[in-house]
């Protein structure tokens, strides 16, 4: 009996479960710690695992191993060599992300006899099983650098347009402003100016500067004292003269600067020892508006300047490369050009009070019901991005298409994400919107034109939010605003048609075809168009630019 029991306790097969969750992955998942942990045990009672131990990792990111449940788990199974048969886990991507990572993970536990199981995931320990484990968990890291790249595109987004998305420096407190993220003064503000300007007087040493502030109220984020390398840093900043310098340029802030660059300038002339003041560098220089914006193939920035003539100077953009200087009118045409594609005439403006008009006024739809149609589109547009990648892993579609196809499928995502509403419908007058739209919208290229430096930046990236490349003939741009993709949905509603019975008059009144998209029918659709009208207004219609606003009196 005795060889019989050992022979039992020694077919006992154990393991530990693994579950992991980031509060972001919770919500939008739905993978709780619990449910995770329920099916992990449901799995191994049925594999006929025995549950030595379990580690729960809570709000931890995949993106590295260094997680202290993580590290636990895998001092517990190369303690115990030959004890432990296996880690259990809902899916790969709960114990790693990052595919350096997972390898690692796996050679590891691999050592010691221990092998990986995930629930959700079918692999065995074969060559075809080994293979598509190593295309799951690629695919885990793919889904991580798509979100990063998204993240550092809505960062690069936020640049252009002159906000600061990041930890805000004392004086200032992170906002968010027409529901975009930014900064904004706070009650120290007044401390930092008053710093900037002691300074200024040469009257005091640095350090000295920092202990009366200190007296004064002047605290870290936390409240506590500031430190010598904590306050030489903020006098380095130069967030305080409303620049931002990000991603290796400089962009101009649409928040409010604390102090002036002359006086910035002063401060930092100051700190490196210098006796003369070095004059402020005017980075934007009203002759070239497109100086920065535009890029060659690339990824280089044009610069703009004037080149003396015989009698007169002449101004002239380069990318300061071998044969890419073209005169400052030539590519402002060409530009002006490029803008005047997405011009709207009066059928486009027509048909968009319509929609306009048919949301807002009747009412037809829900937000609930709008935000259910939209949340089946983007679950349809995640299941064709999980089809391409099972094409690409059979290589029955080339890598270009692949990538292709999985960026205009995540354009579609982004966009339908930021049509998801969770508040009440908003209030719209259409005729203001429509009475707006009308003197903006008709001549984007003569509005640009006619604008000051500063606004045409702004409307630069407000139009094209991933900027324009320039290959010498012609511009292109990946990304245009939903304004004007909107022109060309309306173009498509329009044109798709078939002419009504008088054949002279060739009228437009019955659509042959749907338009190239369903969003154009939903509320959430015009909401956002709405809000961007508004937006664009709020750009064009500043103090300083009163052009568009004496046409519109």
């Amino acid at each position: 009996m005795s060889i019989t029991k050992n022979n039992l306790n020694n077919e006992i097969k154990k393991a530990v479960i693994y579950c992991r969750v980031s509060t972001k992955e919770q919500a939008d998942e739905g993978n709780s710690l619990v449910s995770q942990e329920r099916i992990c045990r449901e799995y191994a009672a049925k594999e006929g695992y025995q549950i030595a131990q379990v580690y729960i990792e809570r709000g931890e990111s995949a993106k590295t191993a260094n997680r202290k449940q993580l590290q636990l788990l895998l001092k517990f199974c190369t303690g115990k060599k030959g004890v432990i048969q296996a880690v259990i886990a809902y899916k790969v991507d709960r114990i790693s992300r990052n595919i350096a990572d997972y390898h690692v993970i796996r050679g590891t536990l691999k050592r010691y006899g221990v092998e990986i199981r995930s629930v959700t995931e079918f692999f065995e320990d074969t060559p075809a099983g080994r293979f598509m484990e190593n295309i799951i968990a690629n695919v885990g890291q793919f889904d991580n650098d798509v979100r990063t790249e998204r993240s550092l595109g809505g960062m690069r987004e936020a640049t252009q347009e002159g906000r600061y998305v990041w930890m805000a420096p004392i004086g200032y407190s992170n906002v968010k402003i027409n529901g975009k993220s930014t900064i904004a003064p706070n009650d120290k503000a007044a401390l930092i100016q008053k710093v900037f300007e002691l300074i200024a007087t040469r009257q005091y040493s640095t350090n000295s500067i920092r202990l009366i502030m200190s007296k004064q109220g002047l605290t870290n984020r936390k409240g506590g004292p500031v430190t010598c390398s904590n306050f030489f840093h903020f006098l380095r900043n130069p967030l305080y003269k409303g620049v931002v310098k990000k991603f290796g340029n400089e962009y101009q802030g649409t928040f409010q600067a604390l102090i002036t660059p002359k006086l910035f300038d002063t401060v930092q002339s100051i700190l490196d020892g210098r006796k003369n003041v070095v004059s402020h560098y005017l980075h934007e220089n009203p002759d070239f508006p497109l100086r920065r914006f535009l890029t060659n193939e690339a990824g280089n920035k044009i610069t703009g300047y004037w080149s003396q003539g015989k009698r007169i100077k002449y101004p002239y953009y380069s990318f300061k490369l071998p044969h890419t200087t073209i005169r400052k009118e030539v590519l402002e045409e060409k530009f002006m050009s490029f803008l005047a594609q997405y011009e709207f005439d009066t059928l486009h403006f027509n048909r968009m009070q319509y929609h306009l008009k048919e949301q807002f006024e009747k009412r037809v739809n829900t937000v609930a019901d709008e935000n259910k149609n939209i949340e089946k589109q983007i679950a349809d547009l995640n299941k064709r991005i999980d089809s391409l990648i099972e094409l690409k892993t059979n290589g029955t579609i080339s890598l270009n298409t692949f990538t292709e196809r999985v960026k205009r499928a995540e354009s579609d995502i982004e966009q339908l994400e930021g049509l998801l509403k969770t508040s009440s419908p908003k209030e719209y007058d259409i005729d203001e919107l429509m009475s707006f739209a009308k003197v903006a919208l008709k001549k984007p290229h003569l509005l640009w034109q006619k604008s000051p430096l500063h606004i045409q930046q702004r409307l630069q990236v407000f139009d094209f939010p991933e900027g324009v490349t320039f290959d010498g003939v012609n511009c292109r741009t990946p990304k245009v605003c939903n304004l004007f993709r909107l022109k060309v949905e309306l173009d498509h509603e329009l044109f798709s048609t078939v002419p009504s019975g008088e054949k002279s008059k060739n009228t437009r009144n019955k659509l042959s075809s749907p338009p190239s998209s369903s969003l154009i029918y939903t509320k959430a659709y015009w909401e956002m168009i709405a809000d961007e009208i508004l937006t664009l207004k709020s750009i064009v219609l500043s103090p300083d630019n009163p052009n568009l606003g004496s046409k519109q009196s």
